[in-house]
C-alpha cells in the first residue's frame, strides 16, 4: 500500500500529515530542537549538531508511520529551489540527487568557494537541505515531491 505523506517544515517545527493524522517534529528552518545555527553559510559543528538532533527526532517517529511505501511531498519553495538547481526535469527529487546536493554544501562547509554551488548557502535553506536528507536516508525513501 502506498501512504502519501506531506511534509511541512516551519520555523520551529516539522509537521508530517496522512490521511487525518499529525505528527510534530522539533525541528524546523531556525530551531533543531533548542539548537540554531549561528552562521551562514553554516560550519560544520553546526551541521552536524544539525544531523544529530535531527536524527533524534526522526529515528523514533518512523515507527509511528503507517507501514507499507511512503511516499514524501512538500510545497516547500526550497524545495522546488533544490529541484531546479539539480536541472531536473518534474518535480520528483531521489534521494541519491539529495545526497549529491548535499555533498556540495558540505564541499561549502568544508572550504569551497561558495560559487563553486548552485545551492542557497543561506542557512534555512541548508536547515531544510538537511532536514530532507536525513528523512529520506533515515526512512529508505525513494525520494521527495514538490506539490
Amino acid at each position: 500500500m502506498k501512504n502519501h505523506i506531506q511534509l511541512d517544515i516551519q520555523d520551529n517545527e516539522a509537521i508530517l500529515s496522512y490521511l487525518s493524522d499529525k505528527i510534530i517534529l522539533p525541528i524546523g528552518i531556525k530551531n533543531f530542537n533548542g539548537f540554531t545555527f549561528q552562521h551562514s553559510p553554516i560550519t560544520a559543528y553546526e551541521a552536524e549538531m544539525a544531523i544529530e538532533h535531527i536524527e533524534n527526532a526522526i529515528i523514533p517517529i518512523k515507527k509511528q508511520l503507517p507501514t507499507g511505501e511512503i511516499l514524501l511531498f512538500s510545497h516547500d519553495n526550497k524545495l522546488n529551489l533544490l529541484i531546479e538547481s539539480r536541472h531536473i526535469n518534474g518535480n520528483f527529487i531521489t534521494t541519491s540527487q539529495i545526497e549529491d546536493a548535499f555533498n556540495e554544501l558540505v564541499d561549502v562547509i568544508n572550504g569551497s568557494p561558495i560559487h563553486s554551488t548552485q545551492l542557497p548557502t543561506n542557512s534555512e535553506f541548508s536547515a531544510f537541505l538537511l532536514i530532507i536528507r536525513e528523512i529520506t536516508h533515515h526512512w529508505s525513501l525513494h525520494g521527495i515531491t514538490y506539490n
